[in-house]
Order: structure tokens, then C-alpha cells, then sequence
């Protein structure tokens, strides 16, 4: 195979490859978007390392181009040096046929020994060029004749014989012109070898150049086709997901459906899910809002309507259209624009959420009880309100203050008056009384004091549920708490023949104190009611941290675990309480923890079915 061939073979290698990787069936390809890229790294990798490699195969051969042009150089140079060698043989041998002297004779066999020994470099250096072609056997053949002639010239100048010095000499020349002439046709073939050792360094560096410019053709190719590929598919397809997320982030339907089994696919997939589950929830929510009971709104931070749904219309008999860019102060009261507009400003500038009530003028100059729950959204610069009307729950709450107010005048007085009545009719204050009226005025005058005891509870209660409910704390001693609950009490313990013992350290507290005595003699009268006779009920008061805490501790049937968390609601009774109906309706434990809790403080029982119970009252010291 020639040169040229082995070129045009190593080319044709290149290409191949590289136009069958770059090729259209490359762009059918339907990968995961990872295994893409993965795949772009790739092919030009590829293709860099066979560059790589045909670099360095035609680099390696450009160095043997120059290694055997440099073995050219070197045996062409001992070539002219054996030439003038063997000129200078010839001299000598002139020399000494005319004079006969022995100093051309010694000089003659010195330069045909050393004709000889440069004879045998020129012939080491020659073989790489001429191998076992027949130029180098003749060669050899000569080199050996020149060194038996050499040798048989130095034997007849020895042997001073001029017949066989003339013969010797005679044939030496003949060999010598003889190798001139080898050598000559050597040079000439060696001047050929180096030019077509610099016309293969030509090729080769043709070659490296012609395979640099496929490599960069072949990645300008290969990265034409990756941006066709990419703008194709991937940069179109993920214009269309841009787009999907941005109708999805716009309430709107999605306007694209990509295709395909990769991960752009997939995560288009998600999107339409997410669209569908939002879709679902939004006409949930856009059900819920239009079928509210409650008017839904939104306003701007200057108070004016941006949105509302259809229970405006239904409350305030105005169109959406009507109330949408109308300010909320327009559809108040005309006393109470000044006031709302106030709160507008406060819910701006505040965070969370306010509650505040106003009248809606409805179309039929009709008035509507409104209550607004209200809260600012900085990013979006609007109040998103929920207002609920409150006519009917106004009407009952001014009807029960009529009633809490009936039965304060027209119903606690008479009673109080009628107990008196029968507390002096029972003293014998205005004579005896027969022992049969005697017994029916105590059941009278006990039943009496439990409806004057229900109704203070129901006043009391009524009025910590009230905005003016207002504790009158004032510095108290304990013992003096402890002592006047036991006076109120100690009657009813003594009927029963129950023993109170007190407990009660010397300190003072900021209480509420007629207060705090009733949550003391509500207590210690439970306990006489649960109480056997002839039992012992305990009054403790001590100071424990920064706490004044009561306990009323007493020797009863107990109570039930699952009853003690339901102890102190309202209209809450025990199991034991309704068997043996001692005459309550559930309404002081309740009245006492509202009003130890209006101090700030707790209340709660430990207890246990047949150990008694003990209810412990904590409040602060401190006002």
C-alpha cells in the first residue's frame, strides 16, 4: 500500500464514523432529558478522541518521516566521506606509481584501511535503506572485493614484487572505480528517498490539517444539529411548559398538551394534575363563596368594594354590580361613617385580623346588624372581609337584657321581700306559730332561699358575659376571707352537724373579696350538701409562689374521673349530685370559675370515688 493510499485510507476511516453518529435518525430519538444531555456530552467527546487518535497515528508517522530523513542526511554524509576517501586512495596511488617513494606507499595502505573500515559504517547505515533488494547484495560484494584487494595490495607492497604490486594496484583501482560508481548510483537513489520522504511530510502535515478541519466541520455540524434538535423539540417544548405554568398561575386552562416519554413530559403531566386538583377546589371554593350565608368581599385600602359575592344581593338588596367600586361608608348609617372610615385606616395599618360592627343601609332604607372580621394583605393591598349579619342575635341579646333586667326588678324584689316575710313570721317576732305552719314556712323559707341563691348565680353569670362586667379588687387578707365565708356558711354546717376547720396563713392578696367569699361559700356549700353528717370539712388558705390558693377539702362520696372535666360547666351535674337531689341546677361551679378566672387565676378538683374531694382555688396576689 502506498503512501497516498494509506492517507486516503486513514481520511476515509475519519469520515465514516462521524457522518453516521451526525446523521438525521438522531434526532428520531425520544430520550429522558438527562440521557439527552448526557448523549450531547458524548458525541463530541467522541469525536475529539478520534481526533485524538488520527492525530497521533499520522504525528507518529510524520516522526518516522523525519527519523528516516535524518538517516538519509547521516548516510548521505558517510557516503561523501567514504567518496573522499576513496579520491584520496587514488591520489596516493598516483603518487607512489610515479616516485616509488615509501612514504606514498604507507600513505596509499593507510587510506585504503581506512577506505575499508568506512566501507563497513557505509554498509551498516545502508541496510535499513536497501534490505535484502539486490543493490545491497552488490554492495556488499564490492566491499568485500575492496577489502581482498586492499589486503593483497598491502601483501605485494610487502613482498616489494613489482609484477604483483602492478596487478594489485591495477585491480584495487578497478574495484575503487567500481564503488565510486555504487556509491554514486546510492546517493542518486538516497536523493530520490529524501524526496519522497519530504513529499510524505508534505502529506502527512496535509493530512493533520485536513483532519483539524473535519474535526471542527464535524462539531459544527454536530452542534448545528444539537440546536435543530434542541429548538425542535426541547426549547419548543419548554416554551409550551412556560406556558402552562403561566395559565395555571393565571386561573386560565392549559392551551398545551406535550407528548412524549420523557421528563419534560412527566412534568407537564404533574402540571395538568395540579390544574385539575386546582380546578376542582377553586369551584369548590367559588361554590362555597357564592352559597355563603355571609357576605365575602374584598376592598381596597381606600374602603371601596372590588369584589363580593351574591349574599350582598341577598342581605342588602343591591346588585353586585351596584356595590362593586363603591366605598363601604356609603352603605353605613350616616352616624357611623366617620367611625368606620376610622377602622378602614386601623385595618391597613394593622396586622391580623379586626372585628368590628356597623348598620348596612340597605335599597329598602332597611337597617342591617353587620359584623366585619376583617384582614390586610400587604402584597395584594386589599381587606378581605367577612361580615355576618347580627340583626337577630341583637334582637336576642336586648331581649335577654330585658329579661335580666325583669328579673332583677320585678322578680329578685318580691322575693327578697317574701323571704323576709317568712324568716320574721318563723323567729315568732309576731307570735308562735302552730308546730304544722311551723314546718311548712322552713320548707318554704329554704325552697325560697334556693330560688334567691339560682337567681343570683343566673345575674351573676349574665353579668361576666357582659362588656361591664368589672372586678372590685382591693387589698384583702386571706384569713379574713376564710372567716367571713365560714360565718355565711356555718348555719347550714350546723344543721347538719359538719365541723368546718380552717387553715389560714396570715397574708394579703388584691382580690375581688365579695366575690371570692361567694366562690367560698359556693364551695364549702357544696361540700355540706355531698357531705355525711357528723363529718369534717377543711378550709386551707396559704400563699404558694406569688399565689393565694384556697382549698375546701371535704369527706364526701367523691367524684367520677370522666365527670371532673365537665365539672365546671354550666348546668353540669355528677351522678351522685341527681341521685340524691340535693336541690341544684349546675350553675356555681360554673359561676365560680368565671369569676376566679376574672382574676386571672384557676380552679380545678382532685377526687377519687369514696375518698372525698378537694377543690382548689389559685389566684394571684398581685392586682
Amino acid at each position: 500500500m502506498t503512501t497516498r493510499e494509506r492517507r486516503e485510507s486513514v481520511v476515509t476511516d475519519c469520515r465514516i464514523p462521524i457522518v453516521a453518529d451526525l446523521g438525521p435518525p438522531i434526532l428520531k430519538f425520544r430520550l429522558k432529558f438527562t440521557r439527552q444531555i448526557l448523549l450531547f456530552v458524548c458525541i463530541p467527546m467522541v469525536v475529539q478522541i478520534a481526533l485524538v487518535y488520527l492525530l497521533a497515528s499520522n504525528i507518529k508517522q510524520l516522526e518516522q518521516c523525519y527519523n528516516g530523513e535524518a538517516r538519509a542526511a547521516d548516510y548521505l554524509g558517510e557516503n561523501v566521506k567514504f567518496l573522499a576517501q576513496l579520491i584520496s586512495c587514488a591520489g596516493a596511488q598516483a603518487m607512489y606509481q610515479v616516485s616509488r617513494e615509501p612514504k606514498y606507499e604507507l600513505s596509499f595502505r593507510n587510506k585504503v584501511q581506512a577506505a575499508t573500515i568506512q566501507s563497513d559504517i557505509l554498509r551498516a547505515k545502508a541496510k535499513p535503506f536497501l534490505g535484502e533488494r539486490k543493490e545491497s547484495k552488490e554492495l556488499e560484494d564490492l566491499f568485500l572485493s575492496l577489502k581482498q584487494a586492499s589486503e593483497r595490495g598491502s601483501q605485494a607492497a610487502q613482498s616489494q614484487d613489482q609484477i604483483d604490486q602492478a596487478v594489485a594496484f591495477m585491480e584495487l583501482r578497478g574495484i575503487l572505480n567500481r564503488v565510486n560508481g555504487v556509491t554514486g548510483e546510492m546517493m542518486s537513489r538516497l536523493t530520490d528517498a529524501r524526496r519522497n520522504i519530504a513529499l510524505s511530510k508534505l502529506e502527512t502535515q496535509g493530512r493533520i490539517y485536513a483532519i483539524i478541519y473535519a474535526t471542527i466541520a464535524a462539531n459544527v455540524i454536530i452542534l448545528i444539529l444539537f440546536i435543530l434538535r434542541f429548538d425542535r423539540t426541547t426549547s419548543e417544548r419548554f416554551a409550551h411548559l412556560t406556558e402552562n405554568v403561566m395559565s395555571l398561575g393565571a386561573n386560565q386552562p392549559l392551551k398545551h398538551r406535550i407528548e412524549g416519554q420523557d421528563d419534560i413530559v412527566e412534568l407537564d403531566s404533574v402540571i395538568h394534575r395540579v390544574s385539575n386538583v386546582l380546578r376542582d377546589s377553586r369551584l369548590k371554593e367559588q361554590a362555597i363563596v357564592e352559597q355563603a350565608v355571609d357576605v365575602i368581599c374584598a376592598l381596597d385600602e381606600k374602603g371601596k368594594f372590588q369584589q363580593v359575592n351574591p349574599a350582598a344581593q341577598r342581605l342588602w338588596k343591591f346588585e353586585s354590580d351596584e356595590i362593586l367600586g363603591k366605598n363601604l361608608t356609603s352603605l353605613v348609617a350616616p352616624d357611623e361613617k366617620e367611625r368606620v372610615q376610622r377602622t378602614i385606616s386601623q385595618v391597613v395599618s394593622s396586622e391580623g385580623i379586626t372585628t368590628f360592627e356597623t348598620n348596612v343601609v340597605t335599597r329598602d332604607n332597611q337597617y342591617v346588624e353587620m359584623q366585619w372580621n376583617t384582614f390586610f394583605s400587604q402584597e395584594m393591598k386589599q381587606i378581605f372581609c367577612v361580615a355576618h349579619d347580627v340583626t337577630e342575635r341583637k334582637k336576642l341579646e336586648r331581649m335577654k337584657a330585658q329579661l335580666v333586667e325583669m328579673i332583677t326588678h320585678d322578680l329578685r324584689s318580691p322575693m327578697s321581700a317574701l323571704q323576709i316575710t317568712l324568716n320574721i313570721l318563723s323567729s315568732g317576732s309576731i307570735g308562735e306559730m302552730p308546730e304544722g305552719a311551723q314546718q311548712r314556712l322552713k320548707r318554704a323559707e329554704l325552697s325560697l332561699s334556693q330560688m334567691v341563691d339560682l337567681l343570683d348565680d343566673f345575674l351573676e353569670l349574665e353579668k361576666i358575659d357582659s362588656s361591664a362586667y368589672v372586678l372590685d379588687k382591693n387589698e384583702t387578707s386571706a384569713r379574713e376571707v376564710v372567716d367571713l365565708s365560714c360565718s355565711l356558711i356555718g348555719e347550714l354546717a350546723t344543721k347538719k352537724n359538719i365541723v368546718i376547720e380552717t387553715d389560714s396563713n396570715e397574708f394579703s392578696c388584691v382580690v375581688d373579696k365579695a366575690r371570692l367569699v361567694r366562690v367560698m361559700t359556693n364551695l364549702l356549700s357544696n361540700a355540706i350538701k355531698f357531705s355525711p353528717e357528723n363529718s369534717t370539712i377543711r378550709l386551707v388558705a396559704a400563699k404558694r409562689d406569688s399565689s393565694a390558693v384556697f382549698e375546701v377539702i371535704d369527706e364526701g362520696p367523691g367524684i367520677e374521673k370522666e365527670e371532673q372535666a365537665n365539672l365546671f360547666q354550666r348546668f353540669a351535674q355528677t351522678q351522685t349530685g341527681k341521685k340524691q337531689s340535693k336541690g341544684g341546677v349546675g350553675l356555681g361551679l360554673s359561676v365560680c370559675k368565671a369569676i376566679v378566672q376574672a382574676h386571672g387565676g384557676s380552679i380545678w378538683v382532685e377526687s377519687e370515688p369514696g375518698k372525698g374531694s378537694k377543690f382548689v382555688v389559685s389566684v394571684p396576689c398581685a392586682g
